[in-house]
């Protein structure tokens, strides 16, 4: 052991490497007492210096704690000084080994390089730092800096700072908060973090726990970011100094995000993956203010106060921002959602919003004057926007939290409407102002809910509160660009009324729908009574077209029955429901009825529709089932039924602007029947039944009255006055045509028909006089430009006829001539003129028949009379028979002397009236060959 004399001959290199010994043995009394007694060799910059480089790093701080709190004093009190210090080691080295030793030391410089640019602190501070990097780096024994650095915290502000946010955010990520995540970053890499990097490693524990640990997100923020976030302003200080201190350097640079910034950018982006975590952050967060800093901070605030109202503003944005970006939209997202706009309104001193189960008329209103969303793009809502701090949508302030609350309250109305959607999309929809996105979502719903589980009346009443409810956002204000504020705000509210009445009828809710609509409170009129009937038909008229079946009792003509059955007694003067009634009237029967269409497509109602001539089907439905057209009044009704619902313009809105009269209805259904029955006349002529289509020409298609005049106007048409309509000069074609074509049928008559048994010696003769009748049914039917053609028939008919009653002359006579020869007492008389023989019972005419040209003949003699001779008796026939024929049977085809003109009745034969017909149209069609003008009365 040496005393003070041999100490003080001891040289200054051997003083240093002494004192390296002491401090490589961990001797730091004796380390204490050489620096006291050799101060001038050992300054403090050297001392501290060898203290870093040889001190071992696993020493307890505690055994030199006082000795460097010495040191911040600048005393060099050795303490309880040895009597002796070992120098043995040193000793024997001579001045110039000792000094070669010296120079060879490698001693670690007090001043970390991470703080070489911090010149304010001084050598105590640098060591302090530098020595907890090294002890951490060497050792991992990161809980060891507090006992060095805690004692002296006091000492320096910036060192109490840099403890705050470097060394205790670390400490407590690895020893507190997450000790089972290993290994973690050293306390170098730590210290150099900054910005988003920093923040996303304190908290990447936090972002990846499960969701039964999101309270830990609150305590991390207040335990762990914020802490770190005291140390901003060093950081920034620091990253500016060491890129350089020139201005023009420094104006260059692009501004990059502050830590707090990277905190709040941390959180919106972490939402849009974690939203539940972010809400709970938020919620238990009281945000820049809310700090745990152990204790150690002792009062201080590390957030100046202008700048933490601002941070607290930009915290609210951060909140406000968060809910932009939700794009889930289950019921957790919503009720996140709610909540953390509750945390919002509790940051800005807001009332709190309703809940989300609250009723339609407590939902809130638009009641901004400033038109928030005006002047506002989807732009906005990009996430690197979101935290502008010029952003209208999320600057916090009463009109962008109450848009978020009405877009939040959207979004829930959507999904109890089941049609959930996110709140970015509605935000997004809000700002687009799209029409038709809007009506599209708006079908969208409505078909979700009439044609999912079924609501009840009063669920629709509230699914009508809701819809209205997101067109105006409960305010009658609205932009000039818009009918009302709402998310549905460029529809009108006639589009908006008229889907949910669509929708009604879809879900069969008719008492509503009239209630609403029909029978509104006084002054709540929604839609124009024109406009429900409009909408009511082309509800019906979508079943109908829809509908795979006629039968008005299964399917699509079951719902368009309902419908209108329904609503026709409210529109009792409506045209267009009268027409759509025969219309599923005329399908219904035609259902019972096989018909295949083109390519063996089956009929469906909606062929009826897109039929320019519906009455065609009549005519398939009769080539396609045999028999068919012996059910005349049902194919008449169908016929009639299609003709007055005209199908084609049913839905045609200026068809009801011009309502047929009554009138014109009679007319056109005459005009049906007329062309059914020559359909029908047809049909049974194609299936050989010629009796059928003789009683249904005979009875169905005569004029009502045997036309007076010879006018063309009055005398070929059934319909008594000229109409240029087409539907009756078509119908009128089909009738003469049908009789025509009956007069023309030439085949044996049938074994089993009645009229053989009135006729059983001559059938071919009652044939033929049933054939001349059919044309002369024909004759008055007949368009004067086809007279020709019917009466050339009339001529073959009657050349036949003669032809065969000559025969039946001759045959009778040469019968009486042998009887005559056979009597007793006969004798021969002279050749006399005869007569010709009245046939009775078999239809035979009083004289000859008369020809073509005895027709002529007539007509030129009624150009020199101001009357025909049987006009009377044309006259007092068709008085005395009833105009409608039907039922009373087949006209009698008795034409001999009893049945025309003898007995009580007097009738007018039937080649009369065709005589006069003919002669009447042959004055006009002829009497130019005569030099004749035609009568007139």
């Amino acid at each position: 052991m040496a005393n003070l004399q041999e100490l003080a001959k001891l040289s200054g290199p051997h003083c240093v490497l002494l004192a390296v010994q002491y401090a490589t043995e961990s001797k730091i009394t004796a380390l204490r007492a050489l620096a006291a007694l050799r101060h001038v060799d050992l300054p403090l910059q050297l001392t501290l210096s060898i203290l870093l480089t040889y001190l071992p790093e696993e020493t307890d701080p505690l055994l030199y704690c006082e000795y460097l709190q010495d040191l911040a004093s600048d005393s060099r009190d050795p303490g309880d000084k040895p009597a002796t210090l070992d120098i043995s080691s040193v000793e024997q080295l001579s001045h110039s080994r000792a000094k070669k030793r010296r120079h060879a030391l490698a001693l670690l410089p007090v001043i970390h390089p991470l703080y070489a640019e911090e010149t304010e602190l001084d050598l105590l501070s640098h060591f302090l730092i530098h020595r907890a990097h090294r002890i951490d780096a060497q050792t991992g024994l990161l809980d060891l800096v507090p006992q060095l650095v805690v004692p002296f915290l006091d000492y320096s502000e910036y060192l109490r700072t840099w403890f705050i946010s470097t060394v205790l955010p670390l400490l407590r990520l690895s020893y507190e908060y997450y000790p089972q995540k290993n290994p973690t970053t050293s306390l170098d890499d730590f210290a150099t973090l900054k910005g988003k990097r920093a923040i996303d490693y304190q908290l990447s524990n936090t972002r990846h726990a499960s969701g039964a640990d999101t309270h830990n997100a609150a305590r991390d923020l207040k335990g762990m970011v914020a802490p770190w976030l005291c140390g901003a302003n060093h950081r920034k200080r620091r990253k500016i100094t060491a890129e350089g201190r020139r201005a023009s350097i420094v104006q260059e640079q692009k501004r990059e995000p502050g830590d707090w910034d990277c905190l709040f950018q941390w959180l919106l982006h972490t939402s849009k993956d974690h939203l539940a975590l972010v809400t709970a952050a938020i919620t238990e967060w009281d945000g820049p203010e809310d700090m745990d800093l152990g204790g150690y901070e002792e009062g201080r605030d590390y957030v100046e106060e202008e700048e933490q109202g601002l941070l607290e503003m930009n915290y609210a944005q951060t909140a406000l921002a968060c809910l932009y970006l939700i794009d889930k939209s289950d019921v957790g997202s919503l009720q996140m959602a709610h909540s953390l706009l509750g945390r919002i309104c509790s940051l800005l001193n807001y009332d709190p919003p309703p809940e989300l189960t609250v009723s339609v008329d407590a939902l809130p209103s638009y009641d901004l004057k400033d038109p928030v969303l005006r002047d506002s793009t989807t732009a906005l809502l990009r996430e690197e926007r979101l935290l502008e701090a010029d952003n209208v949508l999320t600057r916090p302030g009463a009109e962008s939290f109450r848009i978020l609350e009405l877009i939040i309250f959207s979004s829930c109305a959507l999904s109890t409407l089941q049609h959930p959607i996110p709140i970015r999309d509605i935000a997004k929809m809000s700002l687009r102002d799209d029409y038709n996105e809007q009506f599209s979502l708006l079908q969208k719903i409505l078909h979700t809910l009439s044609s999912g589980s079924k609501q009840d009346s009063d669920q629709w009443s509230t699914i009508r509160s809701k819809l209205l409810w997101l067109w105006h956002w409960g305010t009658t204000a609205h932009d000039d660009d818009r009918h009302a504020q709402g998310i549905f705000g460029m529809l009108e509210s006639k589009t908006i009324e008229t889907e949910i009445l669509k929708a009604m009828l879809e879900s069969n809710h008719f008492p509503l729908a009239i209630e609403l609509y029909i029978k509104p409170t006084f002054g709540q009129q929604p839609l124009l009574s024109s406009d429900v009937e409009q909408v009511v038909l082309a509800s019906a008229m979508l079943h109908y077209d829809n509908a795979s079946n006629g039968n008005r009792t299964r399917g699509g003509m079951k719902r368009a029955d309902d419908i209108i059955a329904a609503f026709a007694p409210h529109f009792s003067s409506s045209t267009r429901f009268r027409r759509f009634q025969a219309l599923l009237a005329a399908t219904h029967a035609l259902s019972f009825y096989s018909l295949i269409l083109q390519h063996g497509v089956p009929f469906q109602p909606v062929n009826i529709r897109v039929s320019s001539n519906p009455l065609s089907l009549v005519r398939k439905l009769l080539s396609q089932n045999s028999g068919s057209y012996t059910k005349l009044d049902d194919l008449i009704s169908i016929g009639q039924n299609l003709v007055v619902a005209m199908p084609s313009t049913i839905m045609d809105e200026a068809a009801e602007a011009v309502p047929l009269n009554a009138a014109v209805i009679d007319r056109r259904k005459v005009a049906a029947e007329r062309r059914v029955i020559g359909m029908a006349i047809e049909a049974a002529l194609e299936e050989d039944d010629f009796e059928t289509a003789y009683s249904y020409v005979v009875n169905r298609l005569s004029p009502a009255t045997p036309s007076p005049t010879p006018s063309v106007s009055t005398q070929f048409f059934s319909f008594g006055s000229v109409d240029t309509d087409d539907q009756e000069d078509e119908a009128g074609d089909i009738a003469w045509r049908a009789a025509l074509r009956a007069g023309r049928y030439n085949s044996s008559p049938s074994s089993n028909s009645w009229s053989q048994a009135a006729s059983a010696a001559r059938p071919d003769l009652r044939r033929l006089e049933q054939r001349m009748e059919l044309l002369s049914q024909a004759l008055l039917l007949a368009p004067p430009n086809h007279l020709e053609e019917v009466l050339g028939v009339w001529q073959q008919c009657e050349a036949e006829t003669i032809h065969l009653l000559t025969q039946e002359t001759a045959a009778e006579e040469r019968f009486n001539d042998a009887a005559d020869r056979k009597l007793p007492g006969a004798f021969d008389l002279e050749t006399i003129a005869v007569q010709p023989r009245r046939e009775v019972g078999r239809g035979a005419v009083e004289e000859a028949p008369m020809g073509l040209f005895d027709v002529a003949r007539g007509a030129a003699a009624a150009f020199s009379k101001t009357a025909f001779p049987l006009r009377g008796s044309a006259q007092a026939a068709s008085k005395a028979e009833p105009e409608d024929t039907r039922g009373s049977g087949r006209v009698s085809l008795d034409l001999s002397d009893s049945g025309s003109i003898g007995g009580n009745e007097e009738r007018v034969r039937r080649r009369d009236m065709v005589a006069n017909a003919a002669t009447g149209a042959l004055a006009q069609g002829i009497g130019w060959m005569l030099g004749a003008k035609p009568v007139t009365e």
